[in-house]
């Protein structure tokens, strides 16, 4: 309790300070600090009002259309957009990339990481189009997010044209990194009696697109936070510790010679701590999203200064623009690959777990359409088992991971045909179908009883309505389910049936 007090006390004092040097009391400085046009804010010396905010994202998709699109991942409460940047690359060579996600100013009167983001967007953009080798081979290789702005109605808290006003909370007073599920506390663990819109959105949003690796920038302090928040190292660690630990010495280590001594020292004299070895946090969007959507995320802290002065901004980014892109280039090694099912080649939804190192949701999960997975992972000798329900788990021993490379591990899964027949209905000794539950297709087997070939089947909805007939052409046949809704269906031929859903 002592210690976050402190943590409250130094924040309070810091906040205090940047008001001051802001000239929060001359309404002349806060005007000539805010840009009123795309054109000024491109000087990177001024906070944008909303409206430029969302013409200069608008702008980036315009003026990099083969590169990027923009998308919404939600509203505020109060209806303000928010937005992410998708930058993808202009090269079909790799369709699957780890997929990595960029958001700041959860908090509405942390700024720094705002300006930071706007300003990596734009570097990226014309570094790729103008042939960068470096930004080049990241953006071939990783899809990157980026969302500048994930609580707007704070940061405006006093209208569109000025930041100067802003604050911690969103427009209902709820401070948004409480608001998510926890590990501790399980829902609403601050009491909420329901998520807010900007934490539902975010929510929706990383589950949809199964981020690997992803920073949620903070200010306030000048360090790098990485889980658990809700645990210190003595109560729980994660797997994946020393990995954490080595990203952030990248990150460190890519700061040029010229950052002031005392950067990124006031926490920790490494520039990094585990959460909750600082003070708990519970209801936190890096917990959710590393215990809850099985990958990683670290929390930046980047400046003292919550709001930080516009004549530092420049500053910053010369600081922190480097480490800031060396994090991403994280994703271009560890360990990918494709896990698909043995006989249709269709990718699977598999579990990918690291023998004697994973635990605590740490594994990772291939993803269901096309079967592709990524897994952040230190240099070393692993063996590592990929399974899924009803398939025959299979383990790869003594695959060697080298440093600073991707190393690429495909698998075949083989149905388990002692779990296919599970499926079989206890009345029907005749046929059965598989897999169960399905997604594309399901196999009809006969089993015996050839006098059902060139019979006709009927497939049934859960209200009984037809969807589907078609005739049984042999021993095995394959019937095209993709169409369908997800739900429970009846396979039925003459008067024996088995129930099946579809995913």
């Amino acid at each position: 309790m002592l210690v976050y007090f402190k943590r409250v006390l130094f924040c309070f004092i810091i906040l205090i300070q940047s008001n001051i040097v802001l000239g929060q009391n001359s309404s002349e400085t806060k005007n000539e600090s805010m840009a009123y046009s795309v054109e000024e804010m491109l000087q990177w010396d001024k906070y944008p009002t909303f409206e430029v905010y969302d013409s200069l994202m608008r702008g980036f998709a315009l003026s990099y259309p083969t590169l990027c699109r923009l998308d919404t991942i939600g509203f505020s409460e109060q209806g303000r957009l928010i937005l992410s940047l998708i930058i993808k690359g202009d090269t079909i060579e790799k369709q699957y990339k780890p997929k990595f996600f960029y958001t700041s100013t959860i908090h509405g009167n942390e700024l720094t990481g705002y300006i930071m983001l706007l300003r990596l967007t734009q570097y990226l953009l014309y570094s790729y189009q103008n042939q960068d080798e470096r930004i080049k081979s990241l953006i071939d290789n990783v899809d990157i997010y980026i969302n500048p702005l994930a609580n707007p109605d704070g940061t405006y808290f006093g209208g569109n044209n000025s930041v100067f006003e802003s604050k911690r909370y969103n427009s209902n007073y709820v401070d948004l990194n409480r608001n998510f599920p926890d590990i501790v506390l399980g829902d609403h663990p601050d009491n909420e009696t329901y998520y807010q819109n900007e934490t539902l959105a975010f929510m929706l949003y990383s589950q949809e697109n199964k981020f690997s690796l992803s920073a949620n920038l903070h200010t306030g302090a000048e360090v790098l936070n990485y889980p658990y928040d809700c645990y210190n190292s003595i109560e729980k660690t994660h797997a994946d510790r020393d990995w954490f630990i080595d990203i952030c010495n990248v990150f460190m280590d890519s700061m040029p010679d010229n950052v002031p001594s005392n950067f990124f020292k006031d926490v920790s004299s490494l520039g990094y701590i585990n959460g909750g070895n600082w003070y708990k946090v519970y209801g936190g969007r890096q917990d959710y999203t590393t215990y809850f959507n099985n990958t990683r995320e670290i929390t930046f802290e980047l400046s003292n200064s919550y709001i930080l002065p516009t004549n530092q901004l420049n500053n910053y980014w010369n600081y922190l623009g480097n480490s800031l892109i060396s994090y991403i280039e994280q994703c271009k090694k560890g360990l990918e690959g494709f896990v698909r099912d043995s006989l249709t080649g269709e990718g699977l939804k598999a579990k990918v777990f690291i023998e004697n190192h994973d635990s605590f949701h740490s594994e990772v999960y291939s993803l269901e359409e096309g079967g592709y997975y990524y897994r952040p992972i230190l240099q070393g000798t692993y063996s590592i088992t990929y399974s899924l329900e009803g398939y025959l788990p299979k383990t790869i021993t003594n695959l060697e991971i080298y440093p600073h490379q991707m190393k690429r591990q495909d698998v075949f899964l083989v149905k388990d045909e002692n779990s296919i027949k599970d499926f079989k209905d206890n009345n029907n000794d005749s046929f059965y179908l598989y897999p169960n539950p399905a997604k594309g297709y399901v196999v009809l087997d006969i089993e015996k009883g050839e006098k059902y070939i060139g019979k006709e089947y009927r497939i049934l909805n859960s209200l009984s309505m037809e969807v589907k007939k078609g005739r049984i052409v042999g021993r095995k046949t394959y019937i095209d389910i993709s169409e369908f809704k997800s739900g429970v269906y009846i396979f039925s031929i003459n008067n024996s049936s088995i129930k099946f859903i579809k995913q």
